[in-house]
């Protein structure tokens, strides 16, 4: 349910005439300054204090009235927490526009992720032949080793522990 209203959301702001870079301004600062991110995120500051302090930001910025409208939105409906992953979605819906698909790509060890990498974008011309691809990288041990790979809804698992999970499968005859 909350997938879909980011998605629903990111489709809305695709439509108005912001850009791009903005929007990738915004999300970098929300990335990247922890307090901005606090102060967005906190339930003790109201809403009137967040739009303020957006409107006094966007200002200092020189961002468009559009995309400053479509945030105050999002903060009038309390759904400020939404707003990063709204402005991700934003991205991959601005890039797959462009024929650019965007691939969460997860792995364990530093020295595996380029020849992960390839691997990925082997197997995922299969499924999306002709397509270019942009990888999203996040490390997760919890794979124990391996890859997996995720775009479009098409998870893609070379990790060891999905092979152990088919493994497991196929033992318990499911």
């Amino acid at each position: 349910m909350q997938q879909e209203r980011i998605h629903n959301n990111a489709l809305v702001l695709s439509q108005l005439p912001v850009k791009r870079e903005e929007v990738l301004d915004v999300l970098r600062e929300l990335e990247g300054t922890p307090i901005y991110m606090d102060l967005m995120m906190s339930p003790v500051v109201y809403s009137k204090k967040k739009e303020a302090i957006e409107k006094k930001l966007s200002a200092k910025a020189g961002g468009s009235k559009i995309f400053t409208d479509f945030l105050l939105v999002m903060i009038r409906n309390h759904n400020e927490k939404l707003i990063p992953d709204i402005l991700r979605e934003y991205v991959k819906i601005e890039d797959e526009k462009a024929g650019l698909f965007v691939a969460d790509f997860f792995y364990v060890k530093d020295d595996e992720i380029e020849s992960g990498e390839q691997q990925a974008k082997v197997a995922l011309d299969k499924v999306f032949p002709g397509k270019n691809f942009r990888f999203c990288v996040t490390k997760d041990e919890s794979l124990i080793g391996g890859w997996l790979v995720r775009c479009n809804n098409i998870e893609i698992d070379r990790s060891y522990k999905g092979q152990l999970k088919q493994l497991e499968d196929k033992i318990n005859g499911r």
